[in-house]
Formats: structure tokens, sequence, C-alpha cells
């Protein structure tokens, strides 16, 4: 597949790289209709955060579940699903309190910019959309994967009623 890889700061390029597989029973494999550049994309850009020379980048997107690990329920191939940021089980106590982004077994897409992403926790993380949505409505599905969630963690920290 392709996908963006970042050698170091500025240093950002497109190249060949093996399609990622399951490596947790609790796995999905997305092929990617989209993606987007977060913020924290733009920190190891600029040399603010270290990074793996080589490395694909990338973590909010939208596409078509490929594959799913042994343990995954809710989810099967064909379904249009949004990927959030951060990766949760929903069972654990930090979960169970809402407090998702401090999941025990939290984890992150893995190339996430690319042709196909690993996402871990797909049970508990993967959004299903009804059907296959129209191109049209990408960019508003991408608002979804992080932009929205942050700005509902910081209206509820801020106590906005």
């Amino acid at each position: 597949m392709r996908g963006v890889i970042m050698y170091g700061p500025g240093d950002v390029r497109v190249e060949e790289r093996d399609d990622p597989t399951i490596v947790d029973p609790t796995d999905a494999i997305i092929r990617l209709a989209a993606t987007c550049i977060c913020g924290s994309d733009l920190w190891p850009y600029r040399g603010e955060n270290a990074i793996t020379a080589g490395d694909t980048i990338g973590h909010e997107c939208i596409g078509v579940v490929e594959e799913v690990g042994a343990e995954v329920r809710d989810f099967a191939p064909g379904d249009f699903v949004i990927v959030p940021f951060c990766h949760c089980d929903n069972t654990c106590p930090h979960c169970l309190a809402g407090v998702q982004s401090a999941c025990a077994r939290a984890s992150m897409t893995s190339s996430g910019q690319a042709e196909y992403a690993r996402v871990g926790q797909a049970d508990g993380s993967l959004v299903r959309t009804d059907g296959v949505p129209d191109r049209d409505l990408y960019p508003s599905l991408l608002a979804l994967t992080d932009v929205m969630a942050t700005g509902w963690h910081a209206a509820v920290s801020a106590g906005v009623r």
C-alpha cells in the first residue's frame, strides 16, 4: 500500500509499505476512503516530538472494514466506519467513568494516512454509519474523527450547559 511516511521534521514522503495485518484479536483493518491531518501530526512535523524515522503517520480517517480480529463482534467487513483519534475498550473503569482517553487498554490507529489502517479496540472505538455515505459527506464525517470529540470534551470540562 501507499502510505505517508515521516523521516524527520519537515521530511514527509509517500512510499510503498506492507498492508497492515491483524495483530491483536480486537483489531480491525480499514480500507480508507478519506483521512485528515490532526494537530498532533504537526508536532513531529515541526520537530517538537520525537519520531521513529520511517513510520507511517496519521490516525483520523473514515473507511470500510476489510477484516476483523477474532474478538471483534460489533463490526464486519463491508461496514463503513468513522475512526476516532484514540481507541478504547469501553469496558475498563476509566471508560465506564466516561474518560475513554485514559482507557487501560487504549491503542491508536496505525497508518491512518495510507490506503489501509489497523485500528485497535475496534468494538469500543469504531462508529458505523448507516450504509455507505455519499462522498460529499466525507468532510463532515472526518470532523467526527477528532474535532467534534475534542470540542465536546472542552465544553464538558468548561462546564458549558
